[in-house]
C-alpha cells in the first residue's frame, strides 16, 4: 500500500457473498486487471461442457451457482461476445493511455466503472479508491483498521479509542491491507 495504490470493490452476481476488495499498485494496474483478466475471461465464448451427475450429487451448490450464472448471462453469439470484448478492451486501452499520459484524475474512476459494468455480465465494479485522495471514503467503508472492536462495547467507542490512521506508517498500511483482504472472505 502506497500513496498511489488503487483499491477496487467488486462483486460477482452468481456467487453468494461474492464481494471482494483487491489492492493494486496504482490505477493503471486496476485498468490492466480488467483489460487482461476480467474482460477476456468473462467474455470469451463458452466451450460446451459435459456434467457428471456424480459431481452434481457431491457438490449440489456448484450446480446451483452454474445455473444462476447461466440465467444471468445473456445468450450472445460468439461474434457478439467477441465484439463486446473488443469494444471493452479498446475502451480500457484508451483509458490506460490517458492515465499514462496525463496521470490520474477522479473522473477516470467513474469511466472505469462504466466500462467494466457495461461490458461484464457477472462482475460488477462498485467502487474504485485511489490513495491518498480516496482514503477517507475507503476508511468510511472499511472502518478504522486499527480499531480493536472486540475490546469495546460499540463500534463508535472502539473507533474513538483507535489511533488516527496514517498511510505513511508501515504498521498502519499492513493493517489496512489485511482489512482489504478480509472483505468478502
Amino acid at each position: 500500500m502506497t500513496n498511489e495504490s488503487c483499491v477496487i470493490f467488486e462483486s460477482a452476481h452468481s456467487t453468494p457473498m461474492g464481494e471482494c476488495m483487491t489492492a493494486l499498485p496504482d490505477f493503471g494496474d486496476a485498468i490492466c486487471y480488467y483489460r487482461y483478466y476480467r474482460v477476456p475471461d468473462e467474455l470469451k465464448p463458452q466451450e460446451p461442457r459435459e456434467h457428471s451427475s456424480d459431481i452434481d450429487a457431491l457438490l449440489p451448490g456448484l450446480a446451483i451457482l452454474e445455473q444462476s450464472w447461466e440465467r444471468r448471462r445473456p445468450k450472445l453469439s460468439d461474434d457478439e461476445l467477441h465484439a463486446r470484448c473488443t469494444a471493452a478492451e479498446q475502451a480500457l486501452d484508451d483509458l490506460l493511455g490517458e492515465f499514462v499520459q496525463q496521470g490520474y484524475r477522479t473522473e477516470m474512476s467513474t469511466r472505469l466503472r462504466e466500462i467494466v459494468n457495461y461490458a461484464l455480465f457477472d462482475f460488477e465494479l462498485h467502487d474504485v479508491y485511489v490513495l491518498p485522495t480516496d482514503m477517507e471514503a475507503l476508511l468510511s467503508f472499511l472502518g478504522n483498521p486499527l480499531a480493536d472492536y472486540d475490546a469495546y462495547e460499540s463500534e463508535e467507542e472502539a473507533e474513538a479509542h483507535a489511533p488516527v490512521f496514517d498511510l505513511n506508517n508501515p504498521e498502519h498500511r499492513a493493517a489496512l491491507k489485511e482489512s482489504i483482504y478480509m472483505v468478502g472472505r
